[in-house]
Protein backbone atom coordinates (compact mmCIF):
# COMPACT_ATOMS: atom_id res chain seq x y z
CA UNK A 1 0.00 0.00 0.00
CA UNK A 2 1.11 3.56 -0.76
CA UNK A 3 0.22 6.76 1.02
CA UNK A 4 0.04 10.19 -0.55
CA UNK A 5 -0.81 13.59 0.81
CA UNK A 6 -3.20 15.52 -1.41
CA UNK A 7 -3.47 19.28 -1.12
CA UNK A 8 -6.35 21.00 -2.90
CA UNK A 9 -7.28 24.69 -2.85
CA UNK A 10 -9.94 26.59 -4.76
CA UNK A 11 -13.10 28.68 -4.55
CA UNK A 12 -15.60 27.24 -2.08
CA UNK A 13 -18.89 25.85 -3.31
CA UNK A 14 -21.40 23.26 -2.11
CA UNK A 15 -20.40 19.71 -3.02
CA UNK A 16 -16.68 20.31 -3.45
CA UNK A 17 -15.71 17.84 -0.69
CA UNK A 18 -18.09 15.14 -1.91
CA UNK A 19 -16.88 15.46 -5.47
CA UNK A 20 -13.18 15.15 -4.60
CA UNK A 21 -13.57 12.43 -1.96
CA UNK A 22 -15.90 10.49 -4.27
CA UNK A 23 -13.20 10.51 -6.93
CA UNK A 24 -10.59 9.37 -4.40
CA UNK A 25 -12.85 6.54 -3.26
CA UNK A 26 -13.58 5.46 -6.85
CA UNK A 27 -9.80 5.30 -7.45
CA UNK A 28 -9.51 2.80 -4.57
CA UNK A 29 -8.32 5.27 -1.97
CA UNK A 30 -8.99 5.22 1.76
CA UNK A 31 -8.79 8.54 3.65
CA UNK A 32 -6.63 8.08 6.76
CA UNK A 33 -6.57 11.69 7.92
CA UNK A 34 -7.75 15.06 6.64
CA UNK A 35 -8.11 18.73 7.45
CA UNK A 36 -10.47 20.95 5.49
CA UNK A 37 -11.45 24.57 5.98
CA UNK A 38 -13.16 27.47 4.24
CA UNK A 39 -10.79 30.44 4.45
CA UNK A 40 -13.03 33.37 3.53
CA UNK A 41 -14.27 31.85 0.31
CA UNK A 42 -11.27 29.68 -0.57
CA UNK A 43 -11.62 26.04 0.42
CA UNK A 44 -8.43 24.23 1.42
CA UNK A 45 -8.13 20.47 1.86
CA UNK A 46 -5.25 18.33 3.06
CA UNK A 47 -5.87 14.60 2.80
CA UNK A 48 -3.69 11.63 3.73
CA UNK A 49 -4.81 8.87 1.37
CA UNK A 50 -3.84 5.21 1.31
CA UNK A 51 -4.23 3.07 -1.80
CA UNK A 52 -2.57 0.28 -3.74
CA UNK A 53 0.79 1.26 -5.24
CA UNK A 54 -0.29 0.95 -8.88
CA UNK A 55 -3.45 2.96 -8.20
CA UNK A 56 -1.41 5.72 -6.52
CA UNK A 57 0.56 6.45 -9.69
CA UNK A 58 -2.57 6.53 -11.84
CA UNK A 59 -4.35 8.82 -9.37
CA UNK A 60 -1.42 11.22 -9.17
CA UNK A 61 -1.47 11.55 -12.98
CA UNK A 62 -5.27 11.97 -13.02
CA UNK A 63 -5.59 14.61 -10.26
CA UNK A 64 -4.34 17.71 -12.14
CA UNK A 65 -7.04 17.28 -14.82
CA UNK A 66 -9.66 16.64 -12.14
CA UNK A 67 -8.49 19.73 -10.29
CA UNK A 68 -8.81 21.82 -13.44
CA UNK A 69 -12.39 20.60 -14.01
CA UNK A 70 -13.26 21.31 -10.36
CA UNK A 71 -11.53 24.69 -10.21
CA UNK A 72 -8.98 23.38 -7.71
CA UNK A 73 -5.22 23.59 -7.57
CA UNK A 74 -4.32 20.00 -6.56
CA UNK A 75 -0.87 18.72 -5.66
CA UNK A 76 0.35 15.40 -4.29
CA UNK A 77 3.26 14.43 -2.07
CA UNK A 78 4.28 10.82 -1.45
CA UNK A 79 4.16 9.97 2.26
CA UNK A 80 7.25 8.21 3.56
CA UNK A 81 6.38 4.92 5.25
CA UNK A 82 6.82 4.90 9.01
CA UNK A 83 7.11 8.66 9.40
CA UNK A 84 8.80 9.55 12.67
CA UNK A 85 6.59 10.27 15.62
CA UNK A 86 7.73 13.05 17.93
CA UNK A 87 7.63 11.92 21.55
CA UNK A 88 6.55 14.14 24.38
CA UNK A 89 3.61 15.42 26.36
CA UNK A 90 0.43 16.55 24.56
CA UNK A 91 -0.62 20.11 25.44
CA UNK A 92 -3.06 22.68 24.10
CA UNK A 93 -2.04 26.34 23.82
CA UNK A 94 -4.69 29.04 23.37
CA UNK A 95 -4.28 32.80 23.06
CA UNK A 96 -6.56 35.70 22.28
CA UNK A 97 -5.93 39.43 21.91
CA UNK A 98 -6.66 42.45 19.80
CA UNK A 99 -5.41 41.64 16.32
CA UNK A 100 -1.92 42.81 15.40
CA UNK A 101 0.73 41.65 12.95
CA UNK A 102 3.22 39.03 14.12
CA UNK A 103 1.28 37.12 16.77
CA UNK A 104 1.61 33.70 15.13
CA UNK A 105 5.25 34.29 14.14
CA UNK A 106 6.30 35.31 17.64
CA UNK A 107 4.43 32.47 19.35
CA UNK A 108 5.73 29.80 17.00
CA UNK A 109 9.30 31.14 17.19
CA UNK A 110 9.21 30.77 20.97
CA UNK A 111 7.93 27.19 20.59
CA UNK A 112 10.63 26.45 18.01
CA UNK A 113 13.29 27.69 20.43
CA UNK A 114 12.13 24.95 22.86
CA UNK A 115 11.98 22.29 20.08
CA UNK A 116 8.23 21.95 20.68
CA UNK A 117 6.35 20.29 17.84
CA UNK A 118 3.14 21.94 16.63
CA UNK A 119 0.72 19.15 15.69
CA UNK A 120 -2.15 21.48 14.73
CA UNK A 121 -2.54 25.23 14.58
CA UNK A 122 -5.72 27.20 14.09
CA UNK A 123 -5.68 31.00 13.97
CA UNK A 124 -8.61 33.23 13.17
CA UNK A 125 -10.00 36.71 13.58
CA UNK A 126 -13.41 37.33 15.13
CA UNK A 127 -15.35 40.47 16.04
CA UNK A 128 -15.65 41.20 19.75
CA UNK A 129 -19.22 40.87 21.02
CA UNK A 130 -19.90 44.44 22.12
CA UNK A 131 -17.19 46.59 20.55
CA UNK A 132 -16.87 44.90 17.17
CA UNK A 133 -13.08 45.13 17.39
CA UNK A 134 -11.04 42.40 15.72
CA UNK A 135 -10.03 39.74 18.25
CA UNK A 136 -7.34 37.29 17.16
CA UNK A 137 -7.47 33.71 18.47
CA UNK A 138 -4.89 30.96 18.21
CA UNK A 139 -5.26 27.37 19.28
CA UNK A 140 -2.47 24.84 18.99
CA UNK A 141 -2.01 21.17 19.77
CA UNK A 142 1.58 20.72 20.86
CA UNK A 143 3.95 17.90 21.70
CA UNK A 144 6.31 19.17 24.39
CA UNK A 145 9.52 17.16 24.84
CA UNK A 146 10.02 15.77 28.36
CA UNK A 147 13.23 17.81 28.79
CA UNK A 148 11.37 21.15 28.46
CA UNK A 149 10.72 22.90 31.76
CA UNK A 150 7.00 23.68 31.80
CA UNK A 151 7.60 26.37 34.42
CA UNK A 152 10.13 28.12 32.17
CA UNK A 153 7.93 27.70 29.12
CA UNK A 154 4.92 29.17 30.92
CA UNK A 155 7.02 32.12 32.14
CA UNK A 156 8.29 32.85 28.63
CA UNK A 157 4.79 32.53 27.15
CA UNK A 158 3.40 34.91 29.77
CA UNK A 159 6.18 37.44 29.10
CA UNK A 160 5.63 37.25 25.34
CA UNK A 161 1.86 37.53 25.74
CA UNK A 162 2.28 40.52 28.07
CA UNK A 163 4.33 42.16 25.30
CA UNK A 164 1.57 41.29 22.79
CA UNK A 165 -1.20 42.23 25.25
CA UNK A 166 -2.82 38.81 24.88
CA UNK A 167 -4.23 36.18 27.21
CA UNK A 168 -2.58 32.76 27.17
CA UNK A 169 -3.65 29.33 28.38
CA UNK A 170 -1.36 26.27 28.29
CA UNK A 171 -3.00 23.09 29.53
CA UNK A 172 -2.38 19.35 29.18
CA UNK A 173 -4.38 17.79 26.35
CA UNK A 174 -7.25 15.73 27.71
Amino acid sequence: MSQIIITAVGPDRPGIVGELTGHLHAAGGNILDSRMVNLRGEFAMMILLELAGDAAGALEQDLPALGQRMGLNISTTPQAPGAQHVSGLPYRLKTYSLDQPGIVARLTNLLRDHVINIEELSAYQQSAAFTGEAIFHTEMKLTIPPKVSLRELRAQLEKLCNDLNCDVDLEPEA
